[in-house]
């Protein structure tokens, strides 16, 4: 019989708690962008979870309640029990009845409340808590992308990748690495998103970095990443490459972490374009936290142009084409035939191509002889002259404008404060007049903008959802939002969570290396909407049961007897959530909603348990018994 009457009496509360937790979720499914696959999934299985755990909850719960206690059943267990008696009711009407019984301490504690709440939200709007789509991931792989200026021979860029191995040879947790000289490394998924399996040429380079496992070393691959960066910039310096330091993205890739788009007016030249882009290069060299800045400008490079005496030529019999194959064949080269070799699997490959020696200036070049109509041998020099002249450069274009990409990465900042500090900036200083820097373009900034809006409108349905449920549930209009005050209690408590996490991180190689308030972080809150209200649909349905159920108890007195009978469940209810979390926080993605989860658990139940007794409270006080009891 005590466990029929512990279900019913539970039973409402828990239903429409459970239904609050699945409502929360559901508007993950219109998550829209990269990241939506993400979400989806657990716009399902969350709900499903919970439909389980409800049916178990009213089965196999009860069932297994009656097999383990039957056999106290009957026997004497010492005096009666007593809430009045119990630490946990003195201690929880200690806190409780000055505030119902004094306006003004009610008023100024509830003022402290909102003031908490506002200061937290802040926290995220002032910058004090980092925002950032996701965190760095423990990779077992880092990738460094060499560029040299535009002319560099081949021998000067492995010099670089040389000098790069004999150093990444020294760092511990490097197991193996391998260098691409001139071509590309194998493509990834990342390298396709960055274009990096489009590169090559002689002042190119790439190197692929093998880490030991990540159970086999204490430092993350970011926390490896930052901590090389110094020596890595000294090579830089050294030789006067551009070297960045790729970190394979734990989600959605795009093409750097900050991307600047230049756009000019119409009439404006290209070059016009590029000189604005380097201001903005120069911009977001000088922004705290920016590192490996870099452009898509192709570097001002000379190349010889022979100029054919066309006229000459034709009189000689000789067509442009054919100058044209003899200049290729001799710097090029060109396959002429296949050699097959009897101990050889594969045929070998003949070319020819002139020494390096013999074409290493334009008057080598015009030493060379074309065969004229009559068999006669013409030097080049006899039908024109080499014209230095300055080498076309690459032209982009999006959405039909003309474009210039400025790039750059993040050392121990978030992307959102560069991308302030640059709006910031550039209001200070702005761009010549018709050019503008888009820097929402293909960066994580846009997709953190996105997922981050998406996720808002997400927690802003839920909330809806959340009270429409309680409204035809409690019959009442401001019954629901009472219930709902719990949800914006874990803003106290998640915000300056992240913060004081923050305030004891020891930073790496130079870099402070911040927990991020990411959207994992965000999914917690929102999956908070649903499980924190719980507490108050359970405490406030109770307060209302023992209300009335006895004709001659207050309403502060029943306030104080629900709270005080509903303490232990729901500090249990929060430890186990809290404990539930704590394995999460070791995954480096996921461990954002996990802090979520614990801080804003914690925050919401300690105020949860005052703050909505007396908000209550003060919106019932002054309504007759019977009224109170049909609401």
């Amino acid at each position: 019989q005590a466990l029929l009457t512990a279900v019913n009496e539970i039973r409402p509360p828990t239903i429409l708690a459970t239904f609050a937790v699945i409502m929360s979720f559901i508007p993950m499914f219109f998550i829209t962008g990269m990241m939506g696959p993400y979400m989806g999934p657990m716009a399902f299985n969350v709900p499903i979870a919970m439909l389980l755990s409800l049916v178990i909850a009213f089965t196999v719960t009860p069932w297994a309640s009656y097999r383990l206690l039957k056999g106290d059943y009957g026997k004497d267990h010492g005096p009666e029990f007593k809430l009045q008696n119990t630490r946990g009711f003195k201690l929880y009407r200690a806190i409780l009845a000055p505030l119902l019984q004094s306006n003004w301490r009610a008023g100024l504690f509830l003022g402290g409340v909102a003031l908490a709440f506002v200061a937290s939200a802040m926290m995220a709007v002032t910058r004090v808590v980092p925002l950032k789509l996701l965190p760095f991931d423990n990779k077992n792989e880092l990738q460094l992308i060499i560029d040299m200026p535009k002319g560099n021979t081949l021998e000067a860029t492995e010099q670089v990748a040389s000098a790069l191995g004999d150093y990444l040879a020294t760092v511990n947790e490097v197991s193996s690495f391998q260098s691409y000289v001139g071509i590309a490394s194998p493509m990834d998924f990342n390298g396709m998103v960055r274009h990096y399996y489009l590169r090559a040429g002689q002042n190119t380079g790439d190197i692929r970095i093998v880490l030991a496992d990540k159970t086999r070393r204490e430092q993350g691959s970011h926390a490896i990443a930052l901590r090389m960066r110094s020596a890595i910039d000294r090579i830089e310096q050294q030789f006067g490459a551009n070297i960045k330091i790729v970190e394979m993205p734990p989600g959605p890739p795009v093409l750097s972490t900050v991307v600047a788009e230049v756009y000019g007016p119409p009439q404006a030249t290209y070059q016009d374009l590029i000189h604005v882009a380097k201001r903005v290069r120069n911009d977001l060299e000088a922004t705290s936290g920016v590192v490996d800045v870099d452009d898509f400008v192709e570097a001002a490079h000379p190349q010889l142009h022979f100029m054919l005496d066309h006229t000459k030529a034709a009189l000689l019999g000789i067509s442009t084409a054919n100058v044209a194959e003899t200049l290729k064949l001799a710097i090029q080269g060109g396959d002429i035939g296949i050699l097959h070799v009897a101990n050889e699997r594969q045929p070998l490959v003949i070319q020819l191509q002139l020494p390096r020696a013999a074409r290493a200036s334009a008057e080598d070049l015009l030493a060379l002889s074309v065969k004229a109509a009559n068999g006669q041998l013409v030097r080049l020099s006899e039908l024109g002259q080499m014209q230095l002249e300055a080498g076309a450069q690459t032209i982009y274009h999006k959405n039909l404008q003309r474009v210039a990409y400025v790039t750059a990465e993040m050392a121990g900042r978030s992307p959102v404060e560069a991308i302030l500090d640059m709006f910031d900036h550039l209001k200070q200083q702005p761009l010549p007049q018709g050019y503008t820097a888009e820097l929402a373009g293909e960066g994580e900034w846009k997709i953190t903008v996105d997922v981050f809006r998406d996720l808002g409108l997400a927690f802003g349905a839920a909330m809806v959802m959340i009270y429409i449920l309680l409204v035809g549930q409690t019959g009442s209009l401001s019954v629901p939002l009472i219930m709902m005050i719990a949800i914006p209690l874990t803003v106290i408590g998640i915000m300056p969570g992240f913060w004081l996490i923050n305030l004891f991180t020891s930073p790496v190689g130079g870099y402070a290396t911040p927990v991020y308030f990411t959207a994992t972080a965000m999914i917690g809150m929102i999956a908070l909407a649903g499980i924190v209200v719980r507490n108050s649909i359970i405490l406030i349905d109770f307060i209302e049961k023992i209300y009335r159920g006895h004709p001659d108890l207050s309403l502060a007195d029943a306030i104080i007897e629900a709270g005080a009978t509903r303490l232990n469940p729901i500090f249990l209810t929060a430890a186990s959530a809290v404990l539930g979390s704590m394995m999460i926080v070791l995954d480096p993605i996921f461990s954002g909603l996990a802090w979520s989860f614990i801080f804003g658990i914690i925050a919401s139940t300690l105020f949860s348990l005052v703050v909505i007794p007396v908000v209550y409270f003060l919106l019932n006080r002054s309504l007759p018994k019977q009224v109170q009891r049909e609401e």
